[in-house]
């Protein structure tokens, strides 16, 4: 039965095709910030079930202009994502790019870490993580097709003064 309002089917695409997690919305800087997120986001085929820990920017064209980045882990809950990951960033207090994606990739148990973005991390970043067993994935950002993401609800933004600072990352 079809109905003639309410909710709109997935585009071509089953539940399998979500890649569905708790994360963080981290923003870079001196006042850097870390403020509780989830997310729901249709991938191409048979890319959402291979998504352990998963790093995007919406925004971004290129890594130089990197500001704010999604930090998520597939199928965890808000809690254990503070627990897991967030506080490991907060014992930092000042966290590079390779710094985050190690954190989340080594929380999740994975050694890859998916970016979906404009840009691919730098040749600097991919020798951090290579050293510590991480292997990053770059997809484009279209290979998201839709995506709801929900972010910084009531109790879900952790305190600004304890968050670490993420390094804005400079072009050499």
């Amino acid at each position: 039965m079809r109905h003639p309002v309410g909710t709109r089917p997935c585009q071509d695409a089953g539940m399998d095709e979500y890649f569905i997690g708790s994360g963080a919305l981290l923003t870079a800087g001196p006042s850097g910030s870390i403020a509780g997120a989830a997310l729901h986001a249709q991938t191409e085929a048979g890319l959402a079930a291979r998504v352990q820990a998963a790093v995007i920017d919406f925004e971004a064209t290129r890594l130089d202009e990197l500001s704010h980045i999604l930090i998520v882990a597939a199928g965890w809950s808000r809690p254990r994502f503070r627990d897991e990951v967030v506080a490991r960033l907060l014992t930092d207090h000042e966290c590079t790019l390779a710094d985050v994606m190690a954190v989340l990739a080594e929380a999740a148990g994975t050694h890859e870490i998916h970016v979906f973005a404009r840009w691919v991390p730098d040749d600097q970043t991919l020798e951090a993580l290579d050293k510590r067993g991480i292997r990053v994935l770059a997809h484009p950002l279209e290979s998201i097709g839709q995506a709801a993401l929900v972010c910084g609800q009531r109790v879900g933004r952790w305190p600004v003064q304890a968050a670490p600072r993420v390094a804005k990352h400079d072009a050499a």
